[in-house]
């Protein structure tokens, strides 16, 4: 696979947290964690990309007739016991 170079600012605390993951023998050097920790990352993506596909297609409407029909039933729920 074909890999790029890319510059990458991190700050001090994720990069002393890269380092220990280094020092600690799970990765052999600091690209390998960072490529593994941006790979998870993008696993992470992927699943909350098919979150927002499925948000955006979802009918709306249901919702509002789903509603209306809760609120119909405890209205004659209501007046069928004189509480309304």
């Amino acid at each position: 696979m074909k890999t790029n170079v890319v510059p990458l600012r991190i700050d001090k605390i994720t990069l002393d947290r890269i380092d220990e993951m280094v020092e600690s023998d799970l990765f052999k050097s600091r690209n390998e964690a960072i490529n593994a920790i941006i790979k998870n990352g993008i696993k992470s993506y992927d699943v909350w990309s098919k979150i927002i596909s499925i948000s955006k297609s979802y009918d709306n409407s249901y919702d509002a007739k789903v509603s209306f029909q809760l609120d119909h039933a405890l209205d004659k729920f209501l007046m069928d016991r004189d509480r309304f």
